[in-house]
């Protein structure tokens, strides 16, 4: 009885023995399969945070994304036009990877993408930013050939102006020499007689005044055609002047004048002489007189003469 008793002793230890053992086996398993998961989550944990920084970095980098072409605005109005255009260009693909980068969810792979996306872009703002770099410079040549055509064409003009005032002033100094001058100037009394005219000195025997011109030469004025007017003033100081004899105005320093008489001739650098007769009236007195001799709107030459 005692040997039954010990077999079943013994075939109880042994089967508590493997089951001992198998728990121990099983346990080992969980521990090791809890410390493989461990390590998993631990990896994970690693790799979102890995990817967290990764995600903040990107959008650090599309934050300086920015495009700094604002300090080339201002300087041209075709050249802030392509500026605009491609700031706005620009700005679209920064917000839809902004958008992109927002997901939770993203794995290494899309991060990898949309870094490369963002060097891609990081890359086109670089060949924007020369292209604007090159048109200001480009603007900024062309401003200052426009200047200096602008300070030639205002060279050209003052040299023309000042050319224009040399021949203006050429031009007076030529009518000043081209001026006719009176080289002598007679006033006389004349009487009437059948077998030629007399010259008397007292004006109660006058018939007439007679009034001779003699031109002076100048071989630059111009050989044609020209009008004289006499001007003879009394000791009163009024015009001799009678519209049915002859008289008349003219324009002397842009006013109307009265003439006494007047006589076309033609100058031909001869000394041209010039004869005037005024009948005498009985409104005259005697006294000083004054003959004035007008051509071409200035006064050529003037005398005294009494008459008794």
């Amino acid at each position: 009885m005692s040997l039954k008793n010990e077999e079943k002793d013994k075939r109880s230890r042994l089967i508590l023995f493997f089951v001992i053992l198998a728990l121990l086996v099983v346990n080992g398993a969980l521990i090791i399969n809890l410390l493989n998961k461990k390590g998993d989550i631990e990896e994970i944990t690693e790799e979102k945070e890995d990817l967290t920084e990764d995600v903040m970095r990107l959008n650090g980098e599309l934050e300086a994304l920015d495009l700094e072409l604002v300090n080339q605005k201002g300087k041209n109005q075709q050249l802030d036009s392509i500026i605009n255009i491609k700031e706005k260009i620009i700005a679209d693909q920064v917000s839809q990877l902004r958008k992109q980068l927002q997901n939770k969810n993203l794995t290494k792979s899309q991060i990898a993408r949309l870094e490369e996306k963002i060097r891609g872009l990081n890359g086109l703002v670089m060949k924007y930013e020369h292209e604007v770099d090159s048109l200001s410079k480009l603007n900024d040549y062309l401003v200052d050939e426009v200047y200096a055509k602008d300070q030639e064409i205002i060279k050209q003009k003052k040299e023309k102006d000042e050319i224009a005032e040399d021949l203006s002033k050429a031009n007076i100094q030529l009518d000043i020499a081209k001026r006719l001058e009176v080289q002598t100037i007679v006033g006389t009394l004349i009487k009437e007689r059948s077998g030629g005219d007399k010259e008397v000195t007292k004006l109660s025997k006058a018939d007439k005044i007679r009034v001779a011109i003699t031109i002076d030469n100048n071989p630059v004025a111009d050989k044609e055609s020209k009008v004289c007017y006499l001007q003879i003033v009394s000791p009163e100081k009024s015009t001799l002047h009678n519209a049915q004899k002859g008289s008349g105005t003219f324009i002397f320093n842009g006013e109307k004048s009265l003439y006494t008489l007047k006589q076309n001739f033609t100058f031909n650098n001869s000394n041209e002489k010039l004869t005037f007769y005024w009948e005498k009236s009985p409104a005259m007195t005697s006294g000083d007189y004054t003959a004035n001799v007008y051509c071409e709107g200035v006064k050529i030459g003037s005398t005294s003469f009494s008459l008794k």
